[in-house]
């Protein structure tokens, strides 16, 4: 068995007087159980995830992840910062832990085709679009998606990992009735 101690460089002090949750992962390449001590406010799936997409598991990643599952809509890196509850992580590690989180496809980036890109969870979310007011920016889900007779066409000519961006741009009923006074 290793133990393997999640701290955060400054804040050492700050996380041991915390409750620890011990969980234990079977890592079946190199044939070793790890113990691994987190806070117990982490949720567990957090650590699975991370496990899962081979990542190494650091405070900042878990506490991006944290805000990301815990918003239904695409975000920006400003957003994700400024929802991080540890000021400590700075601008430049979201910009990287991002980077990292769409390499192993743990997130898409969305493009409305403003002045930002933003980020979205591709785990525990069904496939969904989304629309987007023209005058306030408010950004909903649209759960539907028409597209399977589309991808079936491109699948008979041959195409693999098919993959689609569909966004629908309005104007939203709070808009809609300011426009109309």
């Amino acid at each position: 068995y290793m133990k393997l101690f999640l701290t955060t460089r400054n804040t050492d002090q700050v996380l041991f007087k915390k409750r620890w949750l011990m969980l234990t992962y079977l890592d079946e390449k190199q044939e070793k159980v790890f113990t691994i001590m987190i806070k117990s406010t982490i949720d567990k799936d957090i650590f699975v995830i991370l496990k899962e997409r081979r990542l190494r598991i650091t405070y900042p990643r878990i506490e991006i992840l944290r805000v990301l599952k815990s918003t239904r809509n695409p975000v920006t890196v400003l957003e994700i910062h400024s929802k991080i509850r540890n000021k400590k992580i700075d601008l430049a590690t979201v910009y990287r832990t991002i980077n990292a989180f769409l390499e192993k496809q743990l997130v898409t980036d969305i493009d409305f085709k403003d002045e930002f890109k933003r980020y979205e969870l591709t785990i525990d979310r069904d496939h969904h679009h989304h629309i987007v007011c023209k005058i306030c920016g408010k950004i909903e889900n649209i759960e539907n998606c028409f597209t399977d007779k589309m991808v079936k066409e491109a699948e008979e000519k041959g195409y693999q990992e098919i993959t689609h961006s569909l966004e629908f741009f309005g104007i939203c009923e709070p808009c809609s009735n300011k426009k109309l006074h």
